[in-house]
Formats: C-alpha cells, sequence, structure tokens
C-alpha cells in the first residue's frame, strides 16, 4: 500500500484542527501518517495533541507556516507527500483517488485537483475547476491552484527539490511550483474535487502583503515587465478555462468532516460559481 504522509502546520486554531484532522482519519482504503506541526499553541492544542496515538505531533517554536511545514516533511517517510493546513479539510475518498492516479501515471511527479471554497461552517463559496499548470501562466498572474489539493512524489524530496522558501510569508506555494516547473517536473491535473478551502476574509490570500510578494516571486522567477504582455497572459489562461468549462455554474454535493471522529454532514448547493470575493489591498477583488 502506498504510504501518505500528510503535513499540517498550526497553531491556536485547535476547533478547525479537529475537523482537519478527522477529514484525515476518515480516508479509506490507504496508509497515512499525519504530521502535525504546531507552533506553541495556547488554546488547548498541545494537551490535545498529546492525547492523539495516531498522530506524530510536535510544539515547538517556527519562523512560520512553511518553515513548519519543512519541518514536517523532514519527519515523512511516506511515498506521497502534501500539506494540508487546519482549516482545510480532504474530501472523502481523496487520497485513494490520488493514490491510483500516481499508478496509473508512473511518470508523473505532481498531482492537484479542484476545490470547494467553503465557509468555516462549511456553506459553500465557490466551485474552482482550474486548468493546467504553466510557468507561462503562474508566473505572469497567480498560482491559482491550491495547495490543499496537491500532492508529491517523494522522490522530489529525496532530490532536494520539494522545499518550500520559509523566508517567503505569503505565497511559497507560487514560488516552489514554479521552480518545480522550471526543473522539468511533470505535473498532471486530476479532474476532481479533492479538499475544501475555508475562506473567512483572515486568509493570507487576502492580505496586502500578498501582492507585494508575488510581485517579487514573478521578477525573480523572469514574468513579463510589461503589463500588456502579463495582461494577455492571463487572458490564454481565461481562454483556456472558458474552453474547458471552468466558468460553468455547477451543482455541488459532499460530506463535509465536523469533528475529529470523524462524523459527517451532507453540504449541497446548485449553480455554484466559479469565482468569489476576497479582500486585498484594501480592495474587493473577483479571483
Amino acid at each position: 500500500m502506498t504510504r501518505f504522509s500528510v503535513v499540517t502546520p498550526t497553531r491556536n486554531s485547535l476547533t478547525k484542527l479537529k475537523c482537519c484532522v478527522g477529514s484525515v482519519r476518515g480516508q479509506t482504503g490507504v496508509e497515512v501518517e499525519h504530521l502535525v506541526h504546531d507552533a506553541c499553541s495556547t488554546d488547548g492544542t498541545v494537551g490535545w495533541l498529546s492525547g492523539q496515538n495516531d498522530l506524530d505531533s510536535v510544539s515547538e517554536n517556527d519562523s512560520g507556516m512553511y518553515d513548519a511545514i519543512n519541518r514536517g516533511w523532514s519527519r515523512a517517510s511516506g511515498d506521497i507527500v502534501s500539506w494540508l493546513n487546519s482549516d482545510e479539510q480532504y474530501l472523502p475518498g481523496t487520497l485513494r483517488a490520488v493514490e491510483c492516479a500516481f499508478d496509473q501515471h508512473p511518470n508523473v511527479d505532481m498531482l492537484f485537483g479542484d476545490v470547494i471554497v467553503v465557509r468555516p461552517t462549511g456553506a459553500i463559496v465557490a466551485a474552482r475547476r482550474d486548468v493546467r499548470l504553466t510557468s507561462f501562466y503562474v508566473a505572469n498572474s497567480f498560482l491559482h491552484a491550491y495547495s490543499c489539493t496537491m500532492f508529491f512524489r517523494r522522490r522530489l524530496l529525496d532530490e532536494g527539490k520539494l522545499e518550500l522558501d520559509s523566508s517567503l510569508r505569503f505565497a511559497a506555494d507560487m514560488d516552489l511550483i514554479l521552480r518545480l516547473l522550471k526543473s522539468g517536473v511533470r505535473i498532471q491535473k486530476m479532474e476532481r474535487y479533492l479538499a475544501t478551502f475555508a475562506f473567512d476574509g483572515s486568509n493570507l490570500s487576502c492580505e496586502p502583503g500578498m501582492l507585494v510578494e508575488t510581485e517579487i516571486i514573478r521578477n525573480k522567477h523572469r514574468a513579463f515587465k510589461y503589463s500588456p504582455l502579463r495582461s494577455a497572459a492571463s487572458a490564454c489562461r481565461n481562454v483556456e478555462r472558458l474552453l474547458s468549462g471552468a466558468y460553468r455554474r455547477t451543482d455541488v454535493s459532499f460530506d463535509y468532516c465536523v469533528n475529529e471522529i470523524p462524523e459527517y454532514v451532507l453540504i449541497e448547493a446548485k449553480d455554484v460559481p466559479f469565482s468569489y470575493e476576497t479582500r486585498s489591498n484594501a480592495q474587493h477583488k473577483l479571483i
């Protein structure tokens, strides 16, 4: 059986963490080690983790979320590694589907898929179905793929390619994907909802610093300097989205984990949109 290593960084997020852990516990047909890296929380997380014998957890100071993920990956023993933030969840059946996809495509190094954006209550905000990842698209706009849907073969870790730049605070995942693409890593898209991403307006993607940091990453990876050329790259991506049907409203139904046991509630919605509003740099923006 392929063994998954899932790393979860957390700090003072016990209620959300329990649901995240439950969503991993609820995965069937696969072997999983769940490594939780807690940044010395003061909300009861440390005590709760001490009683979870199936978790590999540590509580220690770190220099931020990406440093915590790197530390977790350094302890990972699985054939497939990933990270799942404490406010995110894997949908039932995700890890088994990822395992099958890797088995069917032995030359693929990384898989990613679609995501359902929800409120912390599980209420659906958007259904995000994106297209392939290319340096042309990512460097000249944004990553858009969600880290909670990304899975990597261990060989990337062993080759030293799978390390997040912990000097970055907001967009190290964008930098990582651009480095992987540049090194020739084979990335494939799964046409399946793999996870939920909780949106409450306080996410890192809503911070003004995100815009500053993504521009630094674009320059590092030699994005177009001339803004009309960047706009053209975004337009190409949007056309591909349109042709793939990503912008179509869709009906969504899924089981949402509500505790660590795990127990689930059925969430359903009709005509769910692709885009949603996020607050960035004191402005509302559709993404």
